[in-house]
C-alpha cells in the first residue's frame, strides 16, 4: 500500500493499547499511523463554512478603545 502523506510504503501493524490489539497500517518512511477510528475522524472533519466571514481582530476600533491614551 501507498502512504497519501509522503507516497512511502506502508506496512500493517498490530498496536497493543490498554489491553486490546488494534490493527494499522504505518508508513515505513513518515511514520504516519492509519487505523479504522483515525480514517473515520478524518471522513467526518468539518471544514469552515466558506460563506462565514471571520471576525477580523488587528483592523477593528475594539482594540483602539481599550488603549490607554499617552498625553
Amino acid at each position: 500500500m501507498q502512504c497519501t502523506r509522503c507516497a512511502g510504503l506502508r506496512v500493517p501493524e498490530i498496536i497493543c493499547e490498554g489491553g486490546t490489539r488494534i490493527s494499522a497500517l504505518r508508513c515505513v518512511h513518515c511514520g504516519d499511523i492509519v487505523d479504522q477510528v483515525i480514517i473515520l475522524n478524518r471522513r467526518r472533519r468539518r471544514y469552515p463554512k466558506p460563506s462565514r466571514g471571520r471576525t477580523p481582530i488587528f483592523g477593528s476600533d475594539r482594540w483602539k478603545k481599550n488603549q490607554p491614551t499617552l498625553v
